[in-house]
């Protein structure tokens, strides 16, 4: 890695050893402080980076991060036709990138740690990703035992698990919404490997091999990136039940990558059972800042989560604020009566923005949000969106 990017390494470990009196960001601590003893959000020193007058900050629970109300959702920003839009947005004071190993299998990774060393930039944005092959590797040690059981045994294992899905509930209409084809398989796949877990146990040679395999993970991630650090890790992308944040490993390699300087903040993202995962975020206490499905459709179910993450110092990123009214506009969905949009037209009444930026407007509402991610593909998505940033409204009672 560059000298640079080395002396910054060395700066994130040395200044949490050295500093006396000094209020720093927890996401910038040695490993070695308790994870019980979280520095109160009122005395978090904030960091600013690419701080610009006509945007607005809010700080990413106890990182200290002041994060733009808006930050860029990645996913399709595979090759350079993208970077005048991420010019266009920086340019303008957003200061937040959000990607995954996963997107494009690592081609977006690659092609943002091309942007930034070309632009020099690294610094003026707090990078995010997301160890999207953790747990695909985990449900592959787990493997070991299931490819050895007789069908009748996996017969009943998945009809275990499946009753478990049905008891809580967790995929019913109305709770559980679908961002994609397929996303309940996450779900199910989840399940299915925790009662196997429950009933076979797990193997304590297992665990030198998941932390192998992590390490990995984020070293290729770097690399790809082209840092020797991200501000923010996601572990693991997509997590489909709250038990999968009991574990051991995971703590642990939060702590040993935070002490080694190669986070600053340990985070997880979901799009399932979204009240289940965020009461369990808050319960384990070893998570910095959480992402997860926020919209005018599921919020009911949240707001009082979300003000307990935010007391418990969490640092929280909406996801699919606007994916809903976007699926609406496809065509599979074209004749289906738009309560979404009624919903958030009577909530929000305001006719010269368009639905889209109108669904971030309402999200960021909710001040115990830190800030909402959207995928702006082009120039002109990000001019309608970022206009919101910092107002503040009426809501209309439905």
């Amino acid at each position: 890695m560059a000298n640079q990017d080395n002396s910054r390494r060395d700066f994130f470990k040395k200044t949490a050893a050295a500093s006396v009196g000094l209020v720093l960001a927890p996401g910038l601590l040695s490993a070695s402080e308790p994870q019980n003893k979280k520095t109160p959000l009122t005395a978090v020193q904030p960091e600013w980076r690419n701080k610009q007058s006509g945007a607005s900050y809010r700080m990413l629970g106890r990182t200290g991060m002041m994060v733009s109300e808006l930050v860029v959702g990645t996913y399709p920003y595979k090759n350079e036709s993208f970077y005048p839009v991420l010019d266009y947005g920086i340019e303008r004071g957003v200061n937040y990138l959000d990607t995954a190993a996963a997107y494009t299998q690592g081609q977006v990774e690659s092609n943002l740690g091309n942007y930034l060393k070309k632009t020099g930039y690294r610094e003026k944005v707090f990078l995010s990703t997301k160890l999207s092959g953790y747990g695909g590797y985990l449900y592959g040690v787990l493997n070991d035992i299931n490819k050895g059981l007789p069908q009748g045994k996996k017969d009943a294992l998945r009809k275990k698990a499946d009753q478990m899905i049905e008891d809580r509930a967790v995929l019913k209409p109305g709770y559980h919404m679908n961002f994609w084809d397929g996303q309940e398989k996450q779900v199910f796949d989840a399940y299915y490997y925790h009662v196997l877990m429950q009933e076979h146990g797990f193997r304590s040679e297992w665990k030198s091999k998941i932390k192998k395999h992590t390490y990995g993970l984020l070293e290729s991630g770097l690399k790809r990136l082209q840092t020797d650090y991200v501000d923010v890790l996601h572990c693991p992308h997509g997590i489909a039940m709250p038990e999968m944040m009991e574990d051991e490993i995971l703590e642990e390699l939060f702590s040993e990558f935070k002490q080694k300087g190669l986070i600053r903040a340990s985070a997880v993202s979901f799009h399932n059972d979204v009240a289940g995962n965020l009461s369990k975020v808050i319960e384990v206490g070893y998570y910095d800042a959480t992402m997860f499905a926020y919209n005018i459709a599921n919020h009911a179910a949240l707001e009082n989560l979300i003000y307990k993450a935010k007391e418990a110092g969490i640092g929280m990123v909406a996801m699919k604020v606007a994916r809903l009214l976007w699926m609406e506009d496809q065509p599979a969905w074209k004749n289906e009566d738009s309560w979404r949009l009624k919903k958030l037209t009577r909530t929000i009444p305001d006719s010269e923005i368009s639905k889209f930026a109108k669904a971030y407007l309402w999200a960021l509402q909710n001040s115990n949000l830190s800030c909402c991610v959207a995928q702006m593909e082009t120039v002109d998505m990000f001019a309608d969106n970022i206009q919101i940033m910092g107002r503040k409204v009426e809501q209309q009672t439905v």
